[in-house]
This record gives structure tokens, C-alpha cells and sequence, in this order.
């Protein structure tokens, strides 16, 4: 989870200190902006001011016609292509010429180039001498060029308006130009209709006369071939020979059903005897008059020779009579009956026959519509090709009947909906926007020379940046003393006041030695630095004060080499370690001229300086009585500081390390490199020294503010009290 979290952290981008190098760099920023913004504004007073107008006008892709039915629909492929067309148009060097000639800009050259030596500089920048003499076309083309590089065509996809835009030194010559631009254009498109009309009207009129030529001989084909075959119109005979096969159909149908009818009624009766009463019963014998009236008649006589028959007996005269003329009744209805049988065999034959018939016809008619189909063919073929040839011929013209019309309809698809006007203000150069550019350039690039340098800068600012860069604790910072005035030296900061702001950051490094090891506080300490002049000597001399005054503590001074504290603290003695080492005996001698000296006003820090300069210190402080000899003061004082010499020149540093309880490393501010820092650590620690922690030496404590390090230096602890 922890190594989650920092390697979320180490992602965050800390926008605090890309502001905070932003920040220390202000002045330098300041100074870059405006010096920029000056230039910017020298340039916009050297550059000549030009001036902008600009027309709108209206271009319809569908171009207006004399009728409503001509009128097409475009594609939008269609319409992106026209409008590009138009661009290329209004650019062209012929419509430039055209407004070149209509404007008089070649006198206007001409008579500039009199007036002044502008033309004459401007040949020698193309040609590269003033000598030349162009011609009035040579010029023509030269203006030209110069109208179509300046010249902004532009336009919306999403509307129908051109925009025309020109800029010159002279407002009212540019609004002059786009303006005849503007009707040089619809001029032209007007000239180009017209040429088109003209030329399709001759290409119509050559077309029509052969038309009429083939249309008239087609024509002369098909009559030749009528009269040959003695044909009618192939329409009309097909017509004809359809209705009659369409009404023979219908009559075989009724003709079928008439016939299926009887053929029912002619089974029914040959399957009937001649006496036989269902005949009686039969439909046709129903619907006959005479059968029906002669039923009722023998009805009645039956009836009569009944009643006759109850009354008289067989041979009576009037029941011979009666049954006489029943009898001839019933022979007349059998006579009527097998009439009206006779008749629907007739009926029966007569609607087979019809049927037969109907079907001869109806095949004829089909042969007959075959044969007409077969021999119409070619009639049919050369019809069409004289319809045909009569329809192009009528189309073609109704084409020169409206190109006609079109000849004389002057309506241009471009419309002038905004005019130039000539400009009350130039439009270059853009003064506001050349300071603006020229302030974001100044600011951007000091922003990122600021940032380079603080990339470059490789050495340490904060204590924190020590912490990180060197993975050991923080003891503190001792603050930069300015040391111009007389006593203010920083070697004697600590003796000078001890409430002063200095002197609370020495105790604040004496309490993190002392709480480093809370059980077994470190007694002997070493303060060495990486290189020379990091102010590691006058953090051991305060750091010496700051401990005397919790206990008896010597500063001992091991810088054989370059040593410094006799004269940091005007001490006069040239007796030092060096005579103690060699003097040695098992006792050190406390006697004023045994080389210890005290130092402030309690008497509680003794001092040994480095004494006589031997020629081989290293040999020295390894030999047995160096170890003796820190052993006997060991049990002199409470507290010894050592101040070693640097630990990357001289390997004294590295050696003395082993020897004592802890080595504080002092780092100097904005000064000390992060390669040298970490190159002597490396070799303290490859010795196992105990490396209790770093300080940060001469630290401008209102620079390190910047940097995002809060270092409270008030007076609330620096200040003596008043008593009234």
C-alpha cells in the first residue's frame, strides 16, 4: 500500500513548483516581456499600413431559365465543384486584366514611378536592377500577378455567398478593384451564356436538318411498303382482329352453355318412352301453348267420360262420343308432345353445331391475328422508326424555339449583395495583436529559459531537495549571514546572540543530533562537507556553542591540511592537536600552554586548533596516539566537534569517521552539486560511518521561500525582551 501511494504521489504533477521557479524568475520574465513588447511595437511603426474591403456577392449554381421545366436539380458533388470553378475564375489573370484596363492601374503606375523611386525599388527587388524598362503588357501581367497573389477568394459550404476580399496601401483603390471584379465577373459569365447559346443554337439547327432528312425518309418507307403489302395501320388491324376474337370467345361461351343445356334435355328424353307421362313434365312442354291447352282439354274430357260413365253405361251413344273424342285428344297431345321432343333433338344438333362453328371461327381468327403479326412485323418496325424520328425531330425544335428565347434573356445566376467600401481603418498591421504575440513570445520564452535553467541547476535549495537527493535526515539550515559589517562574521553568530534567528536554527540541528539516539546520544561528532568552503567550519564552531551550553564540549579542529578556526575565533596559539598527538604521554595537558583554549564567557567550550602543519596529516590522525589522544578528551568533556577537512579531496574525512559516534554533512546552498553530495556519502557509508544527517549551509532563508520551503524567522525567538 505504501509503495502504492508514492509512486501515486511521484505521478502528481506539482503545478506549486513549476509557479515557484516562475516565481524566482520574475524579473527576468518582467524584463523579457518588455523588451519584447518595445520591439513589437517598433516593428508596427516601420511597417506600411494596408487597407481591406471586401464584397459579397450571391452565385447561384442553378442558372435562371426562360422556363420552369428547364430548371435541374444539382448534386452536391455538383455544387462543391461549381463553387471551387468560380474561386479559379474570379482568380484568373484574364478578369484581372479586364479590371487592370477598366481601372487605369497601368497609367497610375506610370505615373507614380514619375513621382516617386517606389516602382524603381520595387523592379530592382524583382528584377534585381532599376534599369529595366517593361512595356505596357509586361506591366499588364505584373499587376496582374500582383492583384491575384492579394486577391482572398472564400466561401461557405453551407451558403451561396462569395466572399471577395483585397488589400492594398490605398482604401479606395481597393474597394475600386473589388468592385470591377465584381462586374468583370458577372460580365463574363453573361458573355460565356451567350457564347454557349450561340453555339448550341447552330449545333441545334445542323442537328434538325438532318433530323428532317431521316425523319422524311422513314416516312417515305413506310408508305412505299403499305402500298406494297396493302396495309392498313398495324394499331388499328391489331385492334380489330382482338375485338373479333374477344366477341367470338364470349359467343362460344354462350354458345357452350346452350349446348350443355340441351344436351341435358335430349339425355333426359332418350331415356323416356314415347307414351311415357314424364315427358309431360318436361320444361319445353311446359312453356308450349298447344300441349298445354290440349293437357286441359283432355283433362276435361277424361273428366267428362267419367261423370258420363257413372250416368250411362259403356255402349250409350254419348259415352262412345265422349270417350271418341278423349281419344283423339290424347293422340293430338302425344302428336304435340313428339313434336316438342323432335324439337329439342333439333335444339341439341343445332347448338352442337353452333359450338363447332364458333370454334372454326375462333381458330381462323388466330391463324388470321398470326399471320397479321407475322407480316405487320416490319410495318410495326418501320411505324416506330418514323415515330421516333418524328419525336427528336419535335424535340429538337423545342430546343431552338427556347434557345431562342434564352438569346434574349440577359438574367445573370450573380448578384452584388454587399459593395466594397473603401476601409476608415487599416487592417494591417494589427497592432494589437503584434503586442499581444510579441508579449506571449517574451513571456513563453522566459518562462522557458527559467525552466531550462532550473533543469541545469544542479545544486541543492532546500533541505528537503537534500533529504530527497542524498536519503538521509535533515538536520536543519543555517542561514545565510551577510558578514560586510565588522563582528558580524557567521563563525561568531552564535556567541554574538544567542536568541537571534541564527542561533534557534544551530539548536534546532543540536536537538536532531541529540534526538537522533535518544538512548545513547552521540558525544563525538564529525562535520565534514563534500568540497571546500561549504561552511562546514562555521556550522562546528556554532554547533561547538550551541552544545557548551548544555555541556563541557571542545571543538576540535582535524583539518590539518587547511585549517581555519584560529583564525575564524582570534585565537593566537600555534600550539594545536598536531603538538598534542606527538607530545602525547597518557595525559592531556590542561595548562595554558597545552594548546586547549576557552572560549566565551561561561568557560564551558574549550577550543584545539590544527596546531603545527605536518607533512602528512592522513599518517597522523590513523596513528595510535590520535586515537589516544581522542580517547583522553573523551573523558575531558561531554561533548567533542570535530571539524574534518572535505571528504572528496583528502580522504581524512573518511578515515576520522569510523572514529567518532556520528558525521554531520553540511551541504552548502546553491552551491554544492548533487553529484559531489552524493559521490561523499557514498564513500562515508561504503566505510560504514554513521551519517546521522545533513544541514544546509548559507541559506538565503527569503530564496528558499521561494522554492516552497517555509523558514519562520520572526522575531518572536530573535528579540530580547525589554523590561520597563
Amino acid at each position: 500500500m505504501n509503495e502504492v501511494s508514492v509512486s501515486s504521489q511521484d505521478d502528481i504533477i506539482d503545478f506549486g513548483q513549476y509557479w515557484r521557479t516562475m516565481y524566482r524568475a520574475k524579473w527576468l520574465i518582467l524584463l523579457s516581456v518588455i523588451v519584447f513588447v518595445a520591439i513589437g511595437f517598433y516593428l508596427t511603426t516601420k511597417i506600411t499600413p494596408t487597407y481591406e474591403s471586401t464584397a459579397k456577392i450571391l452565385v447561384d449554381p442553378q442558372k435562371p431559365s426562360v422556363s420552369f421545366d428547364d430548371e435541374r436539380i444539382v448534386s452536391n458533388a455538383m455544387v462543391v465543384l461549381f463553387y471551387q470553378t468560380q474561386y479559379e475564375i474570379l482568380s484568373s489573370r484574364q478578369l484581372a486584366e479586364e479590371v487592370i484596363d477598366r481601372l487605369g492601374l497601368i497609367q497610375k503606375f506610370k505615373a507614380q514611378k514619375s513621382q516617386n523611386n517606389e516602382a524603381k525599388s520595387f523592379l530592382k527587388t524583382l528584377f534585381g536592377t532599376s534599369d529595366v524598362e517593361l512595356s505596357d503588357a509586361e506591366l499588364k501581367i505584373l499587376i496582374a500577378n500582383n492583384i491575384r497573389d492579394t486577391l482572398s477568394v472564400s466561401g461557405d459550404r453551407q451558403s451561396q455567398v462569395i466572399q471577395i476580399t483585397f488589400e492594398s496601401t490605398d482604401a479606395k483603390e481597393a474597394a475600386d478593384i473589388v468592385n470591377t471584379l465584381s462586374e468583370v465577373y458577372i460580365e463574363f459569365g453573361l458573355e460565356s451564356r451567350m457564347k454557349e447559346v450561340k453555339n448550341s443554337e447552330g449545333w441545334l439547327n445542323q442537328q434538325s436538318s438532318q433530323l428532317k432528312t431521316s425523319l422524311d425518309g422513314s416516312i417515305a418507307k413506310l408508305n412505299a411498303y403499305k402500298l406494297e403489302q396493302g396495309l392498313v395501320d398495324t394499331q388499328q388491324q391489331q385492334s380489330l382482329a382482338n375485338s373479333q376474337l374477344q366477341s367470338l370467345n364470349n359467343e362460344l361461351i354462350r354458345a357452350q352453355t346452350r349446348l350443355s343445356s340441351a344436351h341435358e334435355q335430349y339425355l333426359y328424353v332418350q331415356n323416356l318412352e314415347v307414351n311415357d307421362k314424364d315427358l309431360y313434365s318436361l320444361g319445353p312442354v311446359l312453356q308450349n301453348s298447344t300441349a298445354v291447352d290440349m293437357v286441359k282439354e283432355q283433362a276435361r274430357l277424361s273428366q267428362r267420360v267419367n261423370e258420363l260413365s257413372e250416368r250411362y253405361g259403356d255402349k250409350h251413344p254419348q259415352m262412345i262420343a265422349a270417350r271418341s273424342e278423349l281419344q283423339s285428344a290424347t293422340e293430338n297431345l302425344a302428336v304435340e308432345v313428339s313434336k316438342v321432343v323432335e324439337n329439342i333433338e333439333k335444339e341439341y344438333k343445332l347448338a352442337l353445331l353452333q359450338v363447332s362453328n364458333i370454334e372454326k371461327l375462333i381458330a381462323e381468327s388466330r391463324e388470321h391475328i398470326q399471320a397479321l403479326q407475322s407480316k405487320g412485323f416490319s410495318l410495326l418496325s418501320l411505324e416506330r422508326e418514323v415515330e421516333n424520328n418524328r419525336r427528336t425531330y419535335e424535340n429538337f425544335q423545342l430546343s431552338i424555339l427556347e434557345s431562342n428565347g434564352v438569346s434574349d434573356y440577359s438574367v445573370s445566376n450573380v448578384q452584388v449583395i454587399d459593395k466594397a467600401t473603401p476601409a476608415l481603418t487599416p487592417a494591417s498591421p494589427n497592432v494589437k495583436l503584434i503586442l499581444v504575440a510579441f508579449f506571449m513570445f517574451g513571456l513563453f520564452l522566459s518562462i522557458g529559459i527559467a525552466l531550462l535553467r532550473e533543469a541545469m541547476d544542479n545544486t541543492f535549495k532546500t533541505s528537503d531537495s537534500v533529504k530527497e537527493s542524498l536519503s538521509i535526515p535533515s538536520l536543519g539550515i543555517t542561514p545565510l549571514v551577510k558578514s560586510s559589517a565588522r563582528g558580524n562574521e557567521p563563525e561568531k553568530q552564535y556567541f554574538k546572540d544567542v536568541r537571534s534567528g541564527f542561533a534557534e536554527s544551530i539548536n534546532t540541528i543540536r536537538t536532531g543530533l541529540l534526538f537522533s539516539n535518544i538512548d545513547n546520544p552521540p558525544k563525538t561528532l564529525l562535520v565534514t562537507s563534500s568540497l571546500p568552503s561549504e561552511g562546514k567550519s562555521t556550522l562546528a564552531i556554532n554547533l561547538a556553542a550551541a552544545y557548551s551550553h548544555i555541556g563541557k564540549t571542545l571543538l576540535l579542529e582535524v583539518d590539518l591540511r587547511k585549517p581555519s578556526i584560529a583564525k575564524s575565533l582570534a585565537i593566537t596559539s600555534d600550539y594545536g592537536l598536531s603538538n598534542i598527538v606527538k607530545s602525547f604521554d597518557k595525559e592531556i595537558d590542561k595548562g595554558p600552554d597545552g594548546g586547549i583554549v576557552k572560549v566565551g564567557e561561561e568557560g564551558q567550550l574549550s577550543v584545539i586548533c590544527a596546531g603545527t602543519l605536518v607533512p602528512n596529516p592522513l599518517e597522523l590522525l590513523s596513528s595510535k596516539k590520535f586515537e589516544d589522544v581522542l580517547s583522553a578528551l573523551g573523558e575531558l568533556y561531554e561533548y567533542i566537534i570535530l571539524d574534518g577537512p572535505p571528504t572528496l579531496p583528502v580522504s581524512d574525512s573518511c578515515l576520522l569517521a569510523n572514529k567518532v559516534d556520528g558525521v554531520v554533512f553540511a551541504v552548502k546552498s546553491n552551491d554544492t552539486k548533487y553529484k559531489d553530495a552524493k559521490e561523499a556519502i557514498l564513500r562515508l557509508q561504503k566505510l560504514h560511518a554513521n551519517v546521522i544527517g545533513s544541514v544546509l549551509t548559507v541559506a538565503d532563508t527569503n530564496k528558499m521561500s521561494a522554492y516552497g520551503d517555509e523558514f519562520h524567522t520572526g522575531n518572536y525567538y530573535g528579540e530580547v525582551p525589554k523590561y520597563g
